[in-house]
């Protein structure tokens, strides 16, 4: 008696623990099928990242870096302003600002430079990701601004595939000074 009463319950275990796997199964299915999904929708794009930075903190735009974390995916936008410098974290999907905070390195940067220069205004770093983006298919992926004796360039980094490819923009002409293409099956 006792043994049909344990093979009863182990049956009820059996069948009620596969109706529980099959549960966790689709919900896991289910789960993964949105996060796919969020994955599939359409980055808001350099500009847009921008402008939403430059409105939680005003200031240049030095670099602007879309990042792929477990966490999400963002444009981690790098501000200076007058006396330090900000760093603006935007959801490269919705365009929430995700978090601004100021940076906390101790670094001798100079941030008495110029905002402008004898040779006109600077432009946008979206400006910049536009000009390198007609030139070389693909996904902008890093822009940073970069002074270097009196002049200004943005160097704007695209991925496509397994090639990166830097073009370097002049910060005041919108003129592309330079183009270096790497390939991941490089050495270097």
């Amino acid at each position: 008696m006792k043994k049909k009463v344990w093979s009863s319950i182990a049956a009820a275990a059996l069948i009620l623990g596969g109706a529980y796997g099959i549960g966790e199964v689709k919900g896991g299915t289910a789960a993964a099928a949105a996060s796919v999904q969020s994955q599939s929708k359409t980055l808001i794009g350099v500009s847009k990242a921008e402008e939403i930075a430059l409105k939680a903190a005003p200031g240049q735009v030095e670099s602007i870096d879309l990042e792929k974390k477990l966490s999400g995916t963002y444009y981690d936008v790098e501000i200076r302003q007058t006396k330090q410098e900000m760093d603006v974290r935007v959801d490269a999907y919705t365009g929430k600002v995700i978090s601004v905070r100021k940076e906390t390195d101790d670094d001798d940067d100079n941030y008495e430079v110029a905002a402008t220069a004898p040779s006109g205004t600077l432009i946008t770093a979206a400006k910049a990701a536009e000009v390198a983006s007609a030139s070389v298919k693909g996904t902008v992926a890093e822009i940073d601004f970069d002074r270097d004796n009196g002049g200004a360039v943005y160097e704007v980094e695209i991925r496509n595939g397994r090639v990166s490819t830097e073009v370097g923009v002049d910060a005041y002409t919108a003129k592309i000074v330079y183009t270096d293409v790497d390939s991941d099956d490089d050495d270097d």
